[in-house]
């Protein structure tokens, strides 16, 4: 079944935060993206439905600008990270270049992960060092290993000031 990519912001039906022309607009002008550009339409579409659906799922700051819309951006009252003055809202009506970029990078690594599932469990989970013959395994401290997002810092570092700060899990609303 084809993939209809729907990015308009605000929409009740968008599956993605850029389209198949923005996407690829963006990674032509970036190292190392053969993955994207020897990818069939298809499989271009599909990785930024996917790379939307992983960033959707963030705890993201200000709020929805409609209670129908299908994705979480735009937003209302998110300060903008990249204004010369503090206080600046981003434009409610738009999805941020940030969160688009990082659509775009999400996008990439799922094509450069071919059949391998990035959303799901990792394989080797911990695993620093493997030797087969003679059999050594050495694993990896759980805590120094970066899981989710983290394994992207690009991706991360883009959308961080888009992020709710937290402290302990629990998130610090401002008045």
């Amino acid at each position: 079944m084809a993939i209809t990519i729907i990015e308009t912001p605000g929409s009740a039906s968008a599956n993605s935060f850029v389209s198949v022309a923005e996407a690829t607009a963006y990674l032509e002008a970036r190292l190392n993206s053969s993955a994207w550009t020897s990818a069939s339409t298809e499989d271009q579409k599909a990785a930024l439905v996917e790379a939307t659906r992983e960033l959707a799922f963030r705890a993201w700051i200000g709020r929805k600008a409609s209670t129908t819309q299908a994705l979480p951006w735009p937003r209302e009252w998110a300060l903008d990270p990249d204004a010369p003055v503090g206080g600046t809202y981003l434009d409610s009506t738009t999805i941020p270049q940030r969160l688009q970029d990082a659509t775009c990078e999400l996008a990439l690594e799922f094509l450069r992960a071919g059949t391998t599932d990035l959303a799901g469990a990792i394989k080797d989970e911990g695993i620093q060092t493997k030797t087969v013959d003679v059999l050594t395994t050495t694993y990896f401290a759980p805590h120094q290993r970066p899981k989710g997002l983290a394994r992207y810092p690009r991706v991360l570092g883009l959308i961080a000031p888009l992020l709710e700060a937290t402290q302990g899990g629990v998130p610090i609303l401002r008045g």
